[in-house]
C-alpha cells in the first residue's frame, strides 16, 4: 500500500467523534450524545441548526462500564456529569441544577411522566439501589428498591405511580438469570407498593421493560432456551404473549441505558436484533410483525421512538458507512449527524463478508473484510482481531479500526468465537469452564481457515486484541509460537488470580463461570493466565495500557513485559498516561496508530 494514498492516517483515526446515545425533546427534537476526545456532550437539532446542550460540563454517567448517561422528558434534560451528580437543565439550554443522589455514582435516569420524580440506578460503597429523588431538588433521595446486587433500566408507567426495573444478583451475569421487577409508587414518594416479580429467573435472563404510551402493553425480551422471545403483557387482562423469537435479540448488557425496544405513540412496537452480525428491525402490529427496510446500514442500537408520529432515532452504520444518528420516518431514512466530518472514500473502505470454519465439533462464525482492490501474488496479511468481553459480538458496525488496517493493506477476520452472543444460546454457553482454550482454538482455527480459502499470506499473519480479546491473544502467542508473526494486545488480561480478587463488582463472578469455582479451581486459574507463559513467548509483542485502568491494572502488564525483557522476545510496550479500560483522548489515539504502524512494518513486513 502506498502511504501517500491513505486515508486512515492516525490523525483520521484521531479526529473522530463517538456517538454513544440518542433522544428527544418534548417538542420532537433529536438530541444526542457525542464524543469528542475524553469529553461527552449533548447536542441537539433544532430549526437554528444543530447546537450543543451541555458545552461547560461533560456528559458521562459512572455506574459499572457507564452508559445510561441522559434522559430527557418534556423540555427538560437529565444528565449525569462525569465524576459528579445528576443535573436538570432546560433543553433551551438555561443553568443545569445538580439533583439528589449527590454522592456515589449514578446513572440511567428516568423521569415520571407528571415530570415530579427523577429515579435513577445509584451506587454507593458497594451498594447498588433504586433511588429516587424530587424533580424540584428539594429532599433527600429515598431508595426505593434495594437488596439485589445490580439493577438497571428503571422504567415509568405513564400514569407516574407504577415503575418496572432489572435486578439480578452475584454470581449472574445479566445475561445469564435477571428478574423483571414492577411495584407502584406510595403516597408523597414514600416507597414502594406491591412489588412483584413479572419474569424472569437466575437461569433465565431479561432486558428493558417498556410500556406502551397508553399504558395498556409492556413489553420486554426473555431468553428462552436457545433463542430470545419478545413479550407483550396486556395490562387488562394480564396475557402474555411472544409475538416474535429470535437468536439475537438480547444485547450482552454490558453497560446502563441500553435499548432494543420502541413504542410508538399510535402502539407500533420497533425492536432490534442482530441475527448473524447482521443489525434488523422489527415492526409489530397487533399479530403481524414485519422487518423494516435497513436501507444502506446493517447495525443498529439505541432506539428511541419520537413523541409524535411514527418515527424513530437510532444509532446506526454499516461496515462502509461510518457511525451516524439516523432517523427513520414513513419508510425514509435521514441522516442528523455523522462520526466522521468528511466522507472516506469507498476505496478507503473494506469489503465485508460473514465467514464460517470448522473448530472442536462444530461451525464458528467470523467477519472477514478484504482491502478493495487487488491482491498481492502472495496474498494479503492477515490481522485476526478478537473482540473483548469475552460475551460480545463483532456485528456488520463500522469499524475505524478495521479500515485502518485495511488501508494498510491487511485483510482483518473479526472473530466471533464460541462464546459470542448473536448465535444462539448454546454457541454463548459453549465457552463456560473454557475460556483460555476455545477462543484460542477458534482464532487460530480461523487463521488457518482463512489461508486455506486463499488470499491470504500465511508467513504475515498477526493477532489482535482488547481486554479479554488480549487475554485470547497472549494465549494464541503462548500456545501457537510461530503461527503469528506479531501480537498486539491493549489492556490484555494478563494474570486471572489477580482479576479475580481486584476487579470491580460487576465481574466480580464472572470468572467463576468462565473458568471454575474460585478459590476450588485455583490451578485453573494460574494455568490459563499468560503471565505464567510469558518467558516462553518467541513471537514480537506489543502491550498497550491504560495508566489508570482499574479493570486490568497496569500491573499485569508490567510483569508480562519483564518476562520478555528477560528472555529477550522482542516487544513495544507504552503506557498512556490518564487512560483507562479503552482509549478516549486525541492525543493517545493518534499515538496508538501510529505506533501499532511502526510495529507490524518492522516484525510483519
Amino acid at each position: 500500500m502506498n502511504p501517500a494514498r491513505r486515508w486512515w492516517t492516525p490523525e483520521r483515526m484521531s479526529s473522530r467523534s463517538r456517538l454513544d446515545d440518542v433522544g428527544w425533546t418534548g417538542d420532537g427534537r433529536p438530541v444526542w450524545l457525542e464524543g469528542r476526545s475524553d469529553r461527552s456532550t449533548l447536542m441537539c437539532l433544532g430549526p437554528e441548526g444543530v447546537r450543543e446542550l451541555t458545552p461547560s460540563r461533560s456528559v458521562r454517567a459512572g455506574v459499572g462500564y457507564g452508559g445510561g448517561d441522559f434522559a430527557v422528558e418534556g423540555d427538560h434534560l437529565y444528565f449525569v456529569e462525569r465524576g459528579g451528580p445528576l443535573f436538570r437543565q432546560g433543553s433551551d439550554g438555561s443553568p443545569a441544577q445538580p439533583l439528589p443522589p449527590r454522592s456515589g455514582s449514578v446513572a440511567s435516569p428516568a423521569v415520571s411522566t407528571d415530570g415530579k420524580w427523577v429515579l435513577c440506578v445509584h451506587s454507593l460503597d458497594g451498594t447498588d439501589v433504586l433511588a429516587l429523588a424530587p424533580v424540584s431538588g428539594g429532599g433527600l433521595p429515598v431508595d426505593l428498591a434495594r437488596g439485589a446486587d445490580f439493577y438497571m433500566q428503571p422504567v415509568w408507567h405513564p400514569d407516574s405511580r407504577r415503575l418496572a426495573w432489572i435486578e439480578w444478583d452475584h454470581p449472574r451475569m445479566p445475561w445469564d438469570g435477571t428478574r423483571l421487577m414492577e411495584g407502584r409508587l406510595g403516597e408523597d414518594g414514600g416507597g414502594l407498593e406491591g412489588i412483584r416479580h413479572v419474569a424472569g429467573t437466575d437461569a433465565r435472563a431479561v432486558f428493558q421493560p417498556c410500556w406502551s404510551r397508553d399504558g395498556s402493553r409492556l413489553a420486554w425480551i426473555e431468553s428462552d432456551g436457545e433463542s430470545q422471545m419478545l413479550r407483550v403483557r396486556d395490562e387488562r387482562t394480564g396475557t402474555v404473549r411472544t409475538l416474535l423469537s429470535s437468536q439475537a435479540l438480547l444485547p450482552p448488557a454490558w453497560v446502563q441505558g441500553m435499548r432494543s425496544l420502541a413504542w410508538s405513540p399510535s402502539g407500533t412496537l420497533w425492536a432490534l436484533d442482530a441475527h448473524l452480525g447482521r443489525g434488523r428491525i422489527w415492526q409489530v402490529e397487533g399479530d403481524s410483525v414485519r422487518e423494516l427496510d435497513a436501507g444502506p446500514y446493517r447495525a443498529f442500537s439505541q432506539l428511541s421512538a419520537a413523541p409524535t408520529g411514527e418515527t424513530f432515532l437510532v444509532l446506526a452504520s454499516a461496515p462502509d458507512l461510518p457511525d451516524r444518528v439516523a432517523r427513520y420516518e414513513n419508510g425514509v431514512w435521514t441522516e442528523i449527524a455523522v462520526s466522521v466530518a468528511e466522507p472516506p472514500p469507498s476505496a478507503s473502505l473494506p469489503s465485508c463478508e460473514a465467514v464460517s470454519w470448522q473448530s472442536g465439533t462444530g461451525p464458528v462464525h467470523g467477519l472477514l473484510f478484504e482491502p478493495r482492490g487487488e491482491a498481492p501474488a502472495s496474498g494479503w496479511p492477515l490481522l485476526v482481531n478478537v473482540h473483548g468481553g469475552p460475551t460480545s459480538q463483532r456485528a456488520m458496525t463500522f469499524s475505524p479500526d478495521t479500515c485502518f488496517f485495511a488501508d494498510l493493506g491487511w485483510a482483518v477476520l473479526e472473530v466471533n468465537y464460541r462464546g459470542s452472543t448473536g448465535y444462539g444460546e448454546t454457541y454463548r454457553r459453549a465457552l463456560d469452564g473454557q475460556w483460555g482454550i476455545l477462543d484460542v482454538q477458534d482464532c487460530v482455527e480461523g487463521a488457518k481457515a482463512m489461508v486455506s480459502r486463499g488470499g491470504v499470506d500465511p508467513r504475515r499473519m498477526a493477532i489482535k486484541g482488547g481486554s479479554a480479546g488480549g487475554f485470547t491473544v497472549l494465549n494464541a502467542l503462548a500456545r501457537h509460537p510461530g503461527l503469528f508473526r506479531a501480537g498486539i494486545s491493549n489492556y490484555g488480561v494478563g494474570d486471572l488470580v489477580q482479576l479475580e480478587k481486584t476487579t470491580h463488582k460487576f465481574e466480580a463472578r464472572y470468572l467463576h463461570g468462565l473458568v471454575g469455582p474460585y478459590p476450588e479451581r485455583e490451578d485453573l486459574f494460574v494455568e490459563r493466565s499468560p503471565v505464567h507463559m510469558a518467558r516462553s513467548f518467541r513471537d514480537p509483542l506489543a502491550i498497550f495500557q491504560g495508566s489508570d485502568d482499574k479493570v486490568v491494572p497496569p500491573d499485569q502488564a508490567e510483569r508480562i513485559v519483564s518476562a520478555l525483557a528477560e528472555s529477550g522476545t522482542p516487544h513495544l510496550y507504552r503506557v498512556f498516561q490518564g487512560e483507562g479500560h479503552g482509549w478516549r483522548k486525541t492525543e493517545t489515539i493518534l499515538s496508538y496508530y501510529a505506533e501499532v504502524e511502526r510495529f507490524l512494518a518492522e516484525h510483519a513486513s
